[in-house]
């Protein structure tokens, strides 16, 4: 798999797993269900905080050149114990910049507090698709995992937000 293929998760037909489909569906925070789901023994650990360049699917997502200039948050969330969901958050450098927001500051808060505790932000309709196990941690590569991803946008940043559904996660009914 060279990018992925987002879809509207409205659209996509061939996830037989209703579990999968209905977390995947899901347009609440994914930080408030997973606290659920685990009892709330839930952290976020931080694997970067950097400036990179915008992948193709990102930067047609966000309304960039690819290759422009954006900033990169990628973490792990865990529940129950273990890591469940790699999420890799992204924005225009030079809007993230101009907006004031200090993002770069939450350390290992989620984004999701900041996300759903904002009435100025909106989400866009979540896509999902495979995600290449290669952009995964190099320690969590596996081919197939599902992953979402939708834009949350406010009058000043558009902020592109993935959520990779790592193996085993969620558990079955």
């Amino acid at each position: 798999m060279s990018i992925p293929d987002w879809q509207l998760v409205t659209d996509h037909s061939d996830i037989s797993d209703s579990v999968l489909l209905d977390w995947l569906r899901d347009t609440g925070s994914l930080t408030r269900r997973l606290m659920a789901a685990g009892n709330d023994d839930f952290r976020v650990e931080v694997l970067a905080e950097q400036q990179q360049p915008a992948r193709a699917d990102e930067a047609a997502a966000l309304g960039l050149a690819e290759a422009h200039p954006v900033w990169v948050r990628e973490v792990l969330l865990h529940t129950a114990g273990a890591p469940r969901v790699f999420a890799r958050t992204v924005a225009d450098l030079q809007a993230f910049n101009a907006a004031g927001v200090h993002l770069e500051n939450l350390g290992s808060r989620s984004l999701g507090e900041l996300l759903f505790n904002d009435p100025r932000i909106r989400r866009a309709p979540i896509e999902i698709s495979r995600y290449p196990a290669r952009w995964l941690p190099a320690d969590r590569q596996q081919p197939g995992c599902w992953a979402r991803r939708s834009l949350f946008a406010s009058e000043r940043l558009q902020l592109l937000v993935c959520e990779v559904f790592l193996p085993g996660w969620p558990p079955a009914a």
